[in-house]
């Protein structure tokens, strides 16, 4: 009778011993829990999902989630932190089915997928609104594939963000052979037929919308086509160690690709699909600035792309490319592209229209015109139809906007809108649960309790019910309920009021006053629906900035101290990060001298907590939360003029 040796034993031991720890942190069911000895000797690679990064409805039934890798068979699969009530992962398959029960932030979810000779890991973000939101970003593995009559072509498969799709269609029919999945997209089959190169419209849909892309298909005779081009989604990639990467895709042209290397090798914990090209992982350490070089073939050619990989430690701030022109009291829209749209602001002397767009993929700026109307203290408020709104703002000269415009991510141009009704700067504008847009309050050489709602329907402004109390440079946040939450501000000197505004009666009402009168505070709502209040000017009697933060609850109309932050902070900006908590950063402290340094609050234990410095002191800047987690901080000014630069904060 053969024996196992006393390593194989401890490595099976161990084996039992780490499947079992991954299924005490798997919130999951379903699946056989009884032990199964893995026939496989090789490790997993390359683990990610046919949805990296999905938006689900609550209440309704999702798309089941199938996770995609190579190397060795998978058995056993857990996630961390716990998926939102209703979901639930398949230990056995890594399957995410069911229906979300409460609505969940965005979160960034650790899939773990084992067997004997290793584990291996991806990020995967999810989330959970209250209706349903179009999908959006629909692209393919293979974009312009030339396939052999006769030979099984690999799966073609869809990458799609937004919202989960209920179906895909393909307009005209596929070359004879192929299909395509309705329900997962994917593209599989045998060519029967020659075809000549033709555009097919593939159209992935919801109850709430639908995004489209072009694919170009040719089937020739033999021999089989080799690649023509091969590139990644994201060739300059920051990574954070210990922290889960989202999936970087590969995008080709030509024959399709059928195996996939890369060299040197990549960061330990990072690993690539041999079949798709994919690259999922956790970064272990961190590690400097690289070029790694992915190739990848067919039995006719072979492509190869380079990416750039940093690995950094949590906390850490980036430098990148500097905008084109230094900006300050400017605006930054994250679009349903995942690019970052910056416009406006001004430097020392000269007012900006210009516009540029950010692509954290390859960290480079693209100039997309310019505004009909230079403009800062404007806002910049994205659509559901994915449109930017620009309204309002002034200039150096003095001179204050009514006019609003809006920037098509589709088209890259601007066009006019309707102008408001009355010309304000330093007011806030607030998209409505029914689309409509809210904007209040403001100045234009006096203070404004105006207010006026804004139909992209219609691109019209439509008075509103004016506030009680005149104010400027104050924060406005949606609420849970569909309430929007004014408070602070200034007409003069600090303000500490709030008020409500109500979309179904269309009134204002008074709401419980601040602890503390604050203008140029941040306000950001939590997962719980409370909202937290942080730092801000008090004038003269309020000691200059403000380290003091606030919550206030919309169930019981009520203040409550949250602390103190480590610094006064004005001009400041919040961020809700994926976790739950708020990162804070920059601004300028009681002795007006720029701030370097960042904090978070954990709402769950009511604590703030240093979070490294940014590279540049700065305050009026932008804080924008990426898709992939990180923050990206543009602009502003420090304490002896404004700013180019632009950095990434990694968490």
């Amino acid at each position: 009778m053969k024996t196992t040796s006393w390593r194989g034993a401890l490595r099976l031991l161990a084996w039992g011993i780490s499947t079992l720890a991954l299924l005490g942190m798997s919130a999951c069911g379903g699946g056989d829990d009884g032990f199964v000895l893995p026939a496989a000797s090789t490790p997993p690679a390359g683990l990610h999902y046919e949805r990296n990064a999905v938006v689900y409805a609550l209440g309704q039934q999702i798309k089941p989630n199938a996770p995609i890798s190579s190397g060795g068979r998978i058995l056993r699969y857990a996630i961390r932190p716990a998926l939102p009530a209703g979901l639930q992962i398949d230990p056995s398959t890594g399957i995410i089915s069911g229906t979300p029960q409460v609505v969940s932030a965005s979160t960034r979810y650790t899939v773990f997928g084992s067997n004997l000779a290793g584990t291996v890991t991806t990020g995967l973000l999810i989330a959970v609104k209250a209706r349903a939101e179009p999908p959006a970003n629909l692209i393919f593995e293979n974009q312009d594939a030339i396939y052999t009559i006769g030979q099984p072509i690999p799966p073609n498969h869809p990458s799609v963000d937004g919202g989960d799709v209920a179906g895909f269609t393909v307009q005209p029919a596929l070359p004879a052979g192929l299909q395509i999945d309705p329900a997962t997209g994917v593209i599989s089959g045998t060519p029967r037929l020659l075809a000549a190169p033709t555009a097919f419209t593939v159209t992935a849909s919801n109850s709430a919308g639908a995004t489209s892309t072009v694919l170009r298909i040719e089937v020739r005779d033999p021999p089989t086509a080799a690649p023509a081009s091969l590139s990644y989604l994201e060739p300059k990639a920051v990574y954070t160690a210990r922290r889960p990467i989202m999936p970087n895709l590969p995008h080709s042209t030509g024959g399709p690709i059928s195996a996939f290397a890369v060299a040197p090798a990549l960061p330990a914990g990072l690993s690539i699909d041999a079949i798709t090209g994919v690259i999922s992982g956790t970064p272990e350490f961190a590690s400097n600035p690289a070029d790694f070089t992915v190739t990848g073939s067919n039995e006719a050619g072979a492509v190869q792309a380079t990416i750039n990989i940093v690995v950094v430690l949590p906390g850490a701030g980036l430098p990148i490319d500097p905008t084109s022109v230094p900006r300050t009291n400017h605006s930054a829209t994250l679009l349903a592209t995942g690019k970052v749209l910056v416009a406006g602001g001004h430097d020392d002397v000269v007012t900006h229209a210009s516009a540029a767009l950010f692509e954290p993929g390859t960290g480079l700026w693209t100039a997309v015109g310019s505004m009909s109307a230079s403009r800062f203290f404007h806002t910049a408020t994205p659509l559901p139809d994915g449109r930017v709104l620009v309204a309002g703002g002034e200039d150096l000269a003095g001179a204050f906007r009514s006019s609003a415009e809006l920037y098509d991510p589709a088209t890259g141009q601007w066009s006019a809108t309707g102008a408001m009704g009355v010309a304000r700067s330093g007011h806030t504008a607030t998209l409505l649960p029914d689309g409509r847009v809210l904007v209040a309050g403001g100045s234009n050489g006096g203070y404004l309790t105006t207010a006026e709602l804004y139909d992209p329907a219609t691109g019209q402004w439509t008075p509103a019910p004016a506030m009680s109390t005149a104010r400027s440079v104050f924060t406005a946040t949606l609420l849970t309920d569909g309430r929007v939450l004014v408070a602070g501000g200034t007409n003069g000197s600090p303000i500490a009021a709030a008020e409500l505004y109500d979309p179904a009666s269309g009134q204002w009402t008074a709401a419980a006053p601040m602890s503390a009168a604050r203008l140029t505070q941040t306000a950001t709502l939590l997962p719980d629906g409370k909202v937290l209040v942080a730092g801000g000017n008090g004038g003269a009697a309020g000691g200059g900035s403000l380290a003091t933060a606030e919550l206030y609850d919309p169930a019981t109309g009520t203040w409550t101290s949250a602390g103190a932050m480590g610094s006064g902070r004005t001009g400041a900006t919040a961020t809700l990060l994926p976790d739950g908590r708020v990162l804070v950063t920059g601004g300028y402290d009681s002795s007006n001298l720029a701030q370097a340094s960042t904090e978070v609050y954990d709402a769950a234990r009511g604590q703030w907590s240093d979070s490294g410095a940014m590279v540049d002191a700065r305050y009026f800047h932008s804080a924008t939360l990426l898709p992939n987690g990180d923050v990206l901080l543009v602009g502003g000014t420090n304490d002896l003029q404004s700013l180019a630069s632009a950095e990434l904060h990694v968490l």
